[in-house]
């Protein structure tokens, strides 16, 4: 499913980046997670309403590395690139596991490029002690959706799976353990939504409600039913929560009526 998202190329000092474009209006960066770029749902449903880039980080789904690009920092300074070459201005930023801990440095490190920030999932939240992250593909796909047999397959092909997994080493995400980030977090300033799911085992609780408590201008939602893969696994209840903190912002206040989403606010653990 493409909806409209074309797919583009960008020259920046570092190398070559692709990315995905579609909408109009406000910007929106969106961030993937290591399984790579994917027009899901909710991407289609926020290029409805804003413009809508999708960058895919290098290395991954058969894109070319970067050579000096080999760690968080180094890509929250290469999206940096991307959003003045792209955007030309500050932005709402979406990042989902992988991509929410680019986020999250992003913001901490180009505050005056971030409007709001949306972090779905995100990774590098888990402490030094933890074992690591499995990616057996049998056992991703139990810990990654609630209801594995309702989320269709992408249509990568094997080549770019294996490429992928090998990105999870070169960026850290085996052990998604960055005790400069949990250091830092506080740094971040803009209005943040934390997204997570109440069966996601990939990202501790522990360091969710930490981010929450660390955040100043932050609301963390729990997705009842919903595993690590949020925007796969709920399509819709994370779509819609996610269109209307962007279009809101300071003013969001979570829809108890929503089925499944519920506000930190109104109860201290799922």
């Amino acid at each position: 499913m493409t909806s409209g998202f074309v797919r583009n190329t960008m020259k920046l000092p570092s190398g070559q980046i692709d990315y995905f474009t579609a909408g109009a209006g406000h910007d929106v960066v969106y961030l993937h997670p290591a399984s790579g770029m994917r027009v899901s749902t909710t991407l289609v449903r926020l290029a409805q309403r804003f413009r809508v880039w999708a960058p895919i980080i290098p290395g991954f789904d058969g894109t070319d590395l970067h050579d000096d690009i080999i760690g968080m920092r180094d890509l929250a300074d290469l999206l940096a690139a991307f959003v003045e070459d792209g955007p030309g201005r500050a932005c709402d930023i979406v990042g989902c596991s992988l991509g929410g801990w680019l986020g999250a440095w992003f913001a901490i490190s180009y505050p005056e490029l971030v409007e709001n920030l949306v972090l779905s999932g995100p990774a590098g939240l888990r402490t030094a002690d933890s074992q690591p992250l499995s990616f057996d593909p049998e056992v991703m796909r139990k810990q990654l959706y609630a209801q594995a047999e309702m989320v269709q397959q992408d249509e990568k092909t094997a080549k770019m799976r294996v490429s992928n997994g090998e990105m999870v080493s070169r960026y850290g995400l085996a052990t998604s353990h960055d005790a400069e980030l949990q250091a830092r977090i506080s740094e971040i300033s803009c209005q943040t939504l934390i997204l997570h799911g109440t069966l996601d085992v990939r990202v501790p609780l522990e360091g969710i409600q930490m981010i929450k408590a660390k955040i100043p201008h932050s609301q963390l939602v729990y997705v009842y039913g919903a595993a690590h893969s949020l925007e796969l696994d709920q399509p819709e209840r994370v779509s819609a929560l996610i269109e209307d903190f962007l279009l809101r912002g300071e003013a969001f206040i979570v829809n108890q009526t929503l089925p499944g989403a519920e506000s930190a606010t109104t109860r201290s653990a799922p």
